[in-house]
């Protein structure tokens, strides 16, 4: 299956809607959970496309299926936040593996990045294997770290330099 990453279409707010109103989502991306007007997620895909100190992108494997971004780039550092959300219909499928090779190219082309960082849930089993088999090690875990409404959880900081 061919991936790629291109700049959100309208034709993409129904995937990108739905996966930011997901509250499962939500939790694994450490972001507070609420219900999103339509109005709040074009003005949130908005706000990610035009970050100076970021990168958006939809993945698309024969439409739609996630999106990938980097966030806080600093160029003189040669560093980024790396993350990453697929539908679970796209879970599986090597989209991830994919989507990361493509973004971590485009990191070290357009931005020099050298290194990308990354926070996930201690409890995120299926992601912390998905990171090491793509070459992230863990730097650091923060207990009690993030609190997610209900439980206080762990945070796992990973990092992959880019040859």
């Amino acid at each position: 299956m061919k991936v790629s990453l291109r700049v959100p279409e309208n034709s993409d707010f129904p995937v990108l809607a739905s996966l930011r109103n997901d509250p499962l989502v939500q939790r694994q991306l450490m972001v507070g959970i609420a219900k999103y007007s339509p109005s709040q997620v074009r003005a949130w895909i908005r706000r990610r496309g035009n970050d100076p100190q970021g990168a958006f992108f939809v993945i698309d494997a024969d439409g739609p299926c996630g999106f990938v971004q980097l966030t806080r780039i600093d160029m003189k550092l040669g560093s980024a936040d790396f993350g990453i959300c697929l539908a679970r219909s796209a879970y599986g499928r090597g989209i991830a593996a994919q989507a990361l090779r493509l973004l971590e190219r485009h990191a070290k082309q357009k931005f020099g990045c050298k290194i990308i960082t990354l926070r996930v849930l201690r409890i995120n089993h299926r992601a912390i294997a998905f990171y090491r088999k793509m070459k992230f090690k863990v730097t650091e875990t923060k207990y009690r770290f993030y609190f997610d409404g209900v439980h206080c959880r762990d945070v796992v900081f990973m990092e992959k330099r880019l040859r």
